[in-house]
């Protein structure tokens, strides 16, 4: 028996979407802790470049929490609602994501 939602089967939307919001978890979870890492290990005075580097992650996690929020309404819509996600619904918060990602791979390199 295949309880899985009409909504989501087959849903190239929601699957790029639901893939979305695990890869800016994951992606900006372990690059933050480089961040972090690196601004710990450094040596500047008065420990600027580790200020620096945990305001830049503070000012990271805002921006992906704030982004999370809008795939999960849709995931959840999706998901226990029945309502469908489309191309053009799922492709703006992909394409932050990205963006959002690149930010945080930056900040740990």
């Amino acid at each position: 028996m295949n309880v899985e939602p009409a909504a989501t089967k087959k849903s190239r939307a929601y699957i790029k979407l639901a893939q979305t919001y695990k890869q800016i978890d994951a992606a900006v979870g372990l690059a933050t802790l480089s961040a972090s890492t690196l601004g710990i290990e450094s040596n500047s005075s008065g420990d600027s470049t580790y200020a620096n580097v945990e305001n830049q992650l503070a000012t990271l996690t805002t921006k992906r929490n704030d982004l999370a929020q809008k795939p999960i309404g849709l995931l959840e819509g999706a998901g226990f609602d029945g309502q469908s996600i489309r191309e053009q619904q799922a492709q703006p918060l992909v394409a932050q994501a990205e963006t959002l990602i690149a930010e945080a791979n930056a900040l740990a390199s």
